[in-house]
């Protein structure tokens, strides 16, 4: 895990209007991290021909043109811009790489990730293969983050995003996320009296969890535990709470974004209205 913030972020950007708001939250980051800037851009081109290499050529003046009129004022930040032809999804991880990039940001398209970033193939790819954290901006920066959520199962693969949301941020600005399971609650006599029982169990869990992997401020930290659907009660607390970004890892014993590519991680990300976080786990990045 790292010490120290991302000296490093990439911004991908189709140079659409709906990747302002990724844009200027890449920016503040940058700023408050004192980060450089690596903005990415891909020509998406399948096939070209001979004839066509004037278009591509056209198409590369006008996004490097469009790129250095966007940025000409932004003297506080070293930032630079790199467009390639391809795939997005391969483009963002050859510079990435390249580069030695700490963070992808990302904006969105309606409800879906910029290209189908983090709910389609282009996933595996990026998230797996990347080995970074990916923040997928929805709301507009109008201020830094502050209401901070981790989603956790508790398990030793969800230590990461915990100890990134800490390392980024005050630990009194996050609230640790357990949702619980009851798999006979449906067999139980006392059905509420359990659920409780399996609440105060799952609150000492996560003060254990921090204790063990946040001995600096945890008990700074806020503690949620609720029963059900995680990415339904995620969503619903996000709204409640008027969470400004959401952490979550990849990898989990319970369920819990255990494979980013599948239903969970696809609820999770349109469910939300806030900023989303991934961060990779250890198991996401030996795999990688």
């Amino acid at each position: 895990m790292a010490e120290t913030p991302p000296r490093h972020l990439l911004l991908a950007t189709d140079l659409s209007a709906r990747c302002d708001r990724a844009q200027d939250r890449a920016l503040d980051l940058a700023r408050a991290w004192k980060a450089k800037l690596t903005i990415v851009h891909a020509l998406d081109v399948v096939s070209m021909t001979a004839a066509a290499s004037t278009v591509l050529a056209a198409a590369r003046r006008r996004s490097s043109n469009h790129l250095d009129r966007e940025f000409a004022d932004v003297g506080d930040i070293a930032w630079d811009v790199d467009i390639r032809d391809g795939e997005p999804a391969d483009v963002i991880l050859a510079v990435a790489r390249k580069r030695k990039c700490d963070m992808i940001v990302t904006g969105i398209a309606g409800n879906d990730a910029l290209g189908h970033m983090l709910v389609g193939g282009t996933t595996a790819s990026v998230v797996r293969q990347a080995g970074l954290p990916v923040l997928v901006v929805k709301k507009r920066a109008r201020q830094a983050y502050r209401r901070i959520v981790v989603a956790s199962d508790l398990s030793e693969a969800s230590v990461d995003a915990l100890q990134m949301g800490a390392l980024l941020f005050p630990p009194s600005y996050i609230t640790l996320f357990h949702a619980f399971d009851m798999p006979f609650r449906s067999f139980l006599d006392d059905k509420d009296g359990s659920e409780q029982g399996r609440a105060n169990l799952a609150r000492k869990g996560a003060k254990t969890f921090l204790a063990s992997h946040l001995p600096e401020g945890e008990e700074d930290v806020g503690i949620q535990v609720a029963h059900g659907d995680p990415a339904t009660l995620l969503a619903e607390f996000a709204m409640r709470e008027d969470i400004d970004l959401l952490l979550s890892g990849t990898y989990g014993r319970t369920g819990l974004l255990g494979a980013l590519i599948g239903s969970v991680a696809e609820a999770l990300l349109d469910g939300v209205e806030c900023d989303v976080m991934i961060v990779p786990g250890r198991g996401a990045r030996s795999d990688g």
